[in-house]
């Protein structure tokens, strides 16, 4: 895959995937944010355009040509076939242009940053996953404060994502960010692990 270690940074809604994702990113760590760049791509690609109004009618934008991120999440969050149709149309598409994006990096470490990492099949890019979690509560209060989405809302979709459990058997590392948790001590571990492995060269 290269001469940098590739980590995956994963993670149920509301676990603070995206605050570990910017403070790795102070520390120098590049980040690829899957949910940024595939946003973008529903808007600036003419395929991705075309079929996401043949699945779900030209609803899916609004006059000025930006997404109507209320009626697709309509869509996507009340059927698993309509998530799944989705998937298969955005992430093979945002898996190349991770790949094309790391290829441009100069680190011994980078990160992208997937709340779908297994369903997506971003998993076959990346050489370690961590999955940055938090207590059920935690994680429903925190997507309530910056959403304004219900507790039915949430809970809907977290039920649309694997669980922390799962996710944490298949890690290679995690990071608790729940209240009270320290978090920085714990990525100052990591990414010293993390650059020890790139130093030997151990990435395919």
């Amino acid at each position: 895959m290269g001469s940098c270690v590739r980590l995956a940074i994963t993670g149920g809604i509301g676990s603070g995937k995206s605050v570990v994702s910017r403070m790795l990113e102070i520390m120098g760590v590049p980040v690829y944010d899957c949910d940024i760049r595939a946003k973008r791509m529903m808007v600036e690609n003419a395929y991705v355009v075309s079929e996401l109004k043949r699945m779900f009618g030209d609803e899916c934008y609004n006059e000025d040509g930006s997404l109507n991120r209320s009626y697709i999440a309509s869509c996507i969050f009340s059927d698993k076939d309509n998530i799944n149709r989705v998937n298969a149309l955005i992430h093979p598409l945002v898996k190349e242009d991770f790949n094309n994006w790391v290829l441009q990096q100069n680190a011994s470490v980078v990160a992208v940053e997937t709340a779908i990492l297994y369903e997506s099949g971003m998993i076959d890019a990346v050489d370690k996953v961590l999955v940055v979690w938090a207590g059920k509560e935690t994680a429903i209060e925190r997507t309530m404060a910056r959403s304004g989405m219900s507790r039915l809302q949430v809970e809907n979709r977290m039920e649309n994502q694997m669980s922390a459990d799962d996710l944490l058997l298949l890690s290679d590392y995690s990071i608790c960010n729940d209240k009270g948790i320290p978090v920085m001590e714990q990525l100052v571990s990591l990414l010293e692990e993390l650059k020890n492995i790139s130093n030997f060269a151990v990435t395919d």
